[in-house]
């Protein structure tokens, strides 16, 4: 397409559709922002995309978890995830007897050290059903992450 005439067609649809967008309740207070340890920005050149292909790419989309270790056990302790499905798991320890205490999940080898008030993130991504048991040994409490096949069932039969 001819960029003047892109141009054109631009400076017609501004005026064609005017839009008045109130944007009075999402200012930000950028004087009150406290994390300064922002890593600077990158530079990646990259084949610019177009709008079809944009429109049409598949987002990388994982389900996320958040799995809690507190004093009276996993909250919660029963999770249910899809075969094939991609899931970002969180594990957050609030366990003020236990401070530093571990997350294991043997049957994905994921072991993890989870320390009081910080965040603990992995992937899974379920190849397998069944039920897999997950653990802090040091409190000696368990979960269970149930892993159900990826089949649409019939809504009747």
């Amino acid at each position: 397409m001819n960029r003047s005439l892109l141009i054109i067609l631009c400076l017609w649809l501004t005026q064609a559709m005017a839009w008045d967008v109130d944007l009075s309740r999402r200012q930000v207070d950028f004087n009150r922002i406290t994390n300064q340890s922002r890593l600077p920005a990158i530079n990646v050149e990259e084949e610019p995309l177009g709008l079809l292909q944009k429109a049409l790419a598949i987002p990388d989309v994982s389900q996320d978890i958040v799995i809690v270790n507190t004093e009276t056990g996993f909250v919660p302790d029963k999770v249910n995830v899809k075969k094939g499905g991609s899931y970002k798991i969180y594990i957050v320890n609030v366990d003020s007897k236990h401070k530093n205490s571990s997350f294991i999940l043997d049957a994905f080898a994921e072991h993890h050290s989870t320390t009081y008030g910080k965040i603990k993130t992995f992937t899974i991504t379920p190849k397998a059903e069944g039920v897999f048991t997950f653990q802090s040994p040091e409190s000696g409490i368990e979960g269970r992450l149930v892993v159900a096949p990826n089949e649409r069932q019939p809504a009747s039969r």
